[in-house]
């Protein structure tokens, strides 16, 4: 059996997140081949510095990939009692149409 000690576990931990911010970020190419293949359309977004000297060449970074299932709502888990069109919000008979007795 092997003994962890605090100190490795935490080490590996660390190195674990170190990895983490070393990831390949995705060309607008990849990502834009990526969306299309997912039947989507790629967000771009484009960014300029700006200085005291000028403005800066526009660089393109992609975004979020934009398909029809984005639009897709789904149907409320409990849906809200359908309303009588003859009674107002408020509970009085709506304008025009006559109160109805009590039994």
């Amino acid at each position: 059996m092997v003994k962890r000690t605090p100190v490795a576990v935490l080490g590996v931990i660390v190195a674990a997140a170190a990895l983490a911010g070393c990831q390949h970020q995705q060309t607008l190419e990849e990502a834009r081949a990526l969306c299309t293949k997912q039947g989507g359309f790629l967000v771009v977004f484009y960014t300029q510095k700006v200085t005291m000297s000028g403005v800066g060449p526009a660089v393109a970074s992609p975004g979020n990939c934009i398909t029809s299932s984005k639009f897709d709502m789904a149907a409320p888990s409990s849906a809200p009692p359908a309303s009588d069109p003859s009674v107002s919000a408020a509970g009085a008979p709506a304008p025009g149409k006559p109160a109805t007795p009590a039994n």
